[in-house]
């Protein structure tokens, strides 16, 4: 069944583009009124943190410009490209946040891109708490009839508390029988394979993958090449992005050719 209103909840400004785009580049193509929130796309002040820094030198951006704002812009245009509708949320990405002590979230890791969370960091209940509120806005007002998002396969608090907050505020888009469905977190569950785990009261259907058309895939190429930024880090050192994600989605696709994997999440029992 076509949706006829979908509302994809995605932590980073092109999680959802690099993760399901040409599935939501289809539902749009089909009649679809698609809607991308992103969640963690607020405004950051500086000063900033030396793995935000660091980010910001990576990304090809100079410590004048206003990186979030170049990132919204990304998005704008990658999502414009595959005829979606876009919605920025004012939660500051994981390298901007601090701690109740005052100290920074994450750190940057010398001598690589990669970004280390402060280990003892309190849980994120009341920013999902946050998050869940705002979201539960938006399905109030759009009226979904699918919803979407990450299934954080990776351990990114970002995608984390995205993922829970959503699942949370489901309950009223469920007595709608408005389905949640996960997407694979692409493409870094191809760099670092992990496990899809759960808040209570919640558990995973079959995946199912979903093929691609030539032209949906190209657009969503397309749409990736917008995010120049996260190119410099996903596309670099020969990662060969375009050729991995054509790979992966060739290994898990049945009947061959391109496709992307999402989940149905399941109510327990126990959980009404």
């Amino acid at each position: 069944m076509i949706p006829r209103r979908l509302l994809a909840i995605s932590p980073h400004l092109d999680d959802a583009v690099l993760s399901l785009g040409a599935s939501l580049a289809q539902a749009a193509l089909d009649g679809a009124e698609v809607l991308v929130y992103t969640v963690f796309a607020g405004t950051a002040p500086p000063p900033y943190s030396a793995a935000a820094e660091r980010m910001h030198a990576v990304w090809g951006l100079s410590p004048e410009d206003d990186a979030p704002l170049h990132r919204r812009n990304e998005d704008i245009a990658a999502l414009t490209h595959l005829g979606l509708a876009y919605r920025h949320g004012r939660f500051l990405d994981s390298i901007y946040r601090r701690l109740p002590d005052g100290r920074w979230l994450t750190d940057h890791v010398e001598g690589g891109q990669k970004l280390a969370v402060a280990q003892d960091s309190p849980g994120d209940d009341g920013l999902v708490a946050e998050i869940r509120d705002d979201i539960e806005a938006t399905v109030t007002e759009f009226e979904p009839t699918l919803i979407v998002t990450c299934a954080a396969v990776v351990d990114h608090p970002d995608n984390l508390a995205t993922r829970d907050a959503a699942l949370a505020a489901s309950s009223a888009a469920r007595a709608k029988n408005v389905p949640i469905r996960l997407w694979e977190d692409l493409p870094y569950s191809m760099f670092k394979p992990g496990t899809i785990e759960l808040p209570a009261g919640f558990r995973l259907g079959t995946s199912e993958f979903e093929s691609a058309t030539t032209e949906t895939w190209k657009r969503k190429r397309e749409a990736v090449e917008c995010y120049s930024s996260q190119l410099a880090m996903l596309n670099g050192r020969n990662k060969n992005l375009f050729a991995r994600l054509d790979e992966h989605a060739r290994k898990n696709s049945p009947r061959g050719g391109f496709g992307e994997t999402t989940w149905p999440v399941l109510l327990d029992e126990n959980n009404g």
